[in-house]
This record gives structure tokens, sequence and C-alpha cells, in this order.
């Protein structure tokens, strides 16, 4: 990690896509850390572009939620630390099409998309939100990708802070594998282990945030 520099300045635009992205982030993190530590009492599924996805523990359809952290890892890295900007706008793109783009998919096709929560007894209709959001969504693309290119290139170094939020926001994960692997599923240790989890995934973009420096 000493070797990474980071391209762009730290700034409130990027942070706050940072967190937006986060959002979206929870949906893949929560049920890859379920799948894996409560093993095959947890059941996971979700539709993608048409196409069911789901798991029992560590099933075959775990690989989609595997892949999906590769993506985001690789995203929240670029925001600062990617040097070719243009692979960063296509990983905003295929964050779009990935979070925004399948929910207006299945909208189209079916209607309406329920989100189901069964820890913590959340079920929600996402159809009178997606659209909106959406548009939001790819607004702050575009207002992100025009202010990337007004921005000077720095060089800071991966650093102390990095480091120091990565153990924090980190740290609670043999914890989490206790509670989830142990709990009685649905019960009170799953729920602290869902809002723990879902915690982590909200902060774990600003690992990435590099610290304050003046731009070069």
């Amino acid at each position: 990690m000493k070797d990474l520099t980071a391209f762009r300045p730290r700034n409130g635009l990027f942070n706050f896509v940072l967190f937006f992205t986060a959002i979206h982030f929870v949906l893949v993190w929560l049920p890859l850390l379920r799948c894996t530590f409560d093993g095959a009492t947890y059941t996971w599924g979700q539709s993608f572009y048409g196409l069911s996805i789901a798991s029992s523990g560590i099933q075959v359809g775990l690989l989609f939620l595997v892949i999906s952290l590769v993506f985001y890892l690789a995203l929240f890295y670029a925001f600062y630390w990617m040097e070719n900007r243009k692979t960063f706008y296509a990983l905003l793109a295929g964050w779009w099409l990935i979070g925004f783009g399948n929910l207006l998919f299945e909208l189209l096709a079916n209607g309406d998309i329920m989100f189901h929560g069964d820890t913590l007894d959340v079920h929600v209709s996402l159809a009178a939100v997606i659209t909106p959001i959406a548009i939001i969504a790819a607004a702050l693309i575009v207002a992100l990708i025009r202010k990337d290119k007004k921005l000077r290139t720095t060089r800071t170094p991966w650093g102390k802070s990095n480091r120091l939020a990565a153990w924090i926001i980190l740290s609670p994960l043999p914890l989490q594998a206790l509670l989830f692997a142990t709990g009685e599923p649905h019960g009170t240790t799953d729920e602290i282990a869902v809002v723990i989890t879902i915690v982590q995934a909200l902060l774990f973009p600003f690992i990435f945030v590099p610290k304050k420096t003046a731009e070069v």
C-alpha cells in the first residue's frame, strides 16, 4: 500500500458519490458475509437483468457476489487512485448499469420491485423511488466526470489515515463471523451483526479517501 498514489485531491463531491455507491455496496457486502459466515442457514437471491441468482451458504451463486465485490473495490479505488481516468469513467457507467439499469429493467418487466430483509423485517416496494434515484445517480456521474476533468493531478501517497480507516472499519469482522455463525437465525445476534455489517459497508469506501493535500 505504501507505493499507492492518489492522483486527485480529496473533495466533497467525490466523497458524496462514494457514499452514494456504498448504499448499493450494502447489497453485496451483507449477503456475502452472511452466506460465508451463516452457511446453509442463510439463503440469498436476486434477479439480474432477468437472470435469477441465488445461494444458500457457499454455493455457485455466491460467485456473483464475489465478482461484485471485486468490481466495487476497483470502483472505490478508482475515484482517487487510478491514473487512467477513462477507466474510472467506465467503472462509473458500470456502476449505474449494475445498480440502476438492472432495477429499471426489473421495473419494466415486472411492474414493481420488492426489497426483503427478513432479519430486520424490512419489506419495501421500490417502484416509486427507482426512476428518480436513477436519474439523480446519472446526474451525479456527469457532474463528477466534469469536475474530475478540471482537477489538477496530485501525488498523495497511501498514508497512515488510510491504514487506520481500514483497521477500524474491518476490525469487527471476527465479531460478525461469531454472531452470524453462532446466533439464532433472525434472532438478536443476527440483528446486531446485520446492523454492524450495514454500517461497515457504508463506511467501507472511505478507506480509499486520501489525506487532505494541496493540488500540485
